[in-house]
């Protein structure tokens, strides 16, 4: 383990690179896929509910929590913010915890651009019921596992972001 002024270094290096008063290329939005999003969530909470109702009876409970779940899904989706600068992607996110009275998490991923292979536009069955696309970022790598991809619900415009990102003069490749 490094010492503390290694650390400093590090994390003065990363910010430099990453949070620099970059000009931001695109900012995709959340706001106007707000309520799909919170749509969506809700019938999946409740299939989820019903379903381990008639298994351990625990989904009663599921559903006395929901109108909390909706809060703090409508907190969530409205601090999200997903930016393209020239040389990342940035997401950050600042969601309630499931009780909100003890506080937020904080969230900031940044992805470096030469290390994406590719930004998916999908969208799942339920997804396509209620206009809800996902945006999945996959890293370049032969070995890694599909779970370090990034994965971001409820964008709403992706085919812009992605039509953005592949236009975006960066040093890829």
């Amino acid at each position: 383990m490094g010492t503390i002024e290694e650390v400093i270094e590090v994390d003065g290096l990363e910010a430099s690179l990453l949070v620099e008063s970059e000009e931001v290329l695109y900012a995709a939005s959340f706001e106007e896929s707000e309520d799909k999003l919170v749509k969506y969530n809700t019938v999946q909470w409740v299939l989820y509910s019903l379903l381990l109702i008639l298994a351990w009876g625990i989904g009663l409970l599921m559903l006395l929590y929901l109108p909390v779940r909706r809060f703090v899904l409508r907190k969530d989706i409205r601090s999200r913010k997903l930016y393209l600068t020239p040389n990342s992607i940035v997401y950050k996110v600042t969601r309630p915890v499931p009780f909100p009275c003890f506080g937020v998490l904080k969230k900031e991923k940044h992805v470096l651009l030469p290390s994406v292979a590719d930004v998916v536009v999908e969208q799942g069955y339920l997804q396509s019921h209620f206009g809800v696309y996902s945006l999945r970022i996959e890293n370049i790598g032969v070995r890694r596992p599909p779970s370090d991809d990034v994965k971001i619900q409820g964008v709403a415009n992706p085919h812009a972001f992605r039509k953005v990102f592949g236009s975006a003069p960066t040093m890829r490749r």
